[in-house]
C-alpha cells in the first residue's frame, strides 16, 4: 500500500490544502476534482476524480488548519472516521 504525508503546516485555506494534495499525491482526475469535501469522499470512498489509489494519507502539522478553517478541518476529520469502514483508503492525523 502507498504512503503519502502532507506536511500541513503552511495551510492557511482548504484552497491551499487541495493545491497540497494534488500535488503531493497526483491522484486520477486530478484535472476533474472538485476540490471540496463532496469530491474529496466521492474519490477516497468511491474512485471518483481525485482518487489516489489505495493508501494511507498522513495528514501531519494541522494546527494552524484547524483553526484558520475548523469546520473544514472537522469534516476531513469526519471523512477519516467513515473511511474506517472502506479497505482502500486510509486517513490518519500525525503530529510531526
Amino acid at each position: 500500500m502507498k504512503t503519502f504525508q502532507l506536511d500541513c503546516s503552511q495551510i492557511d485555506s482548504e484552497g491551499e490544502f487541495w493545491d497540497l494534495y494534488l500535488e503531493v499525491i497526483r491522484p486520477d482526475g486530478a484535472e476533474v476534482f472538485g476540490r471540496n469535501l463532496d469530491a474529496f469522499w466521492d474519490a477516497v470512498s468511491g474512485g471518483g476524480p481525485g482518487w489516489p489509489g489505495e493508501c494511507q494519507i498522513t495528514l501531519s502539522n494541522t494546527q494552524k488548519l484547524q483553526r484558520r478553517v475548523p469546520r473544514f478541518f472537522k469534516g476531513l476529520e469526519r471523512i477519516a472516521g467513515e473511511l474506517k469502514a472502506y479497505p482502500f483508503v486510509e486517513i490518519v492525523f500525525g503530529t510531526a
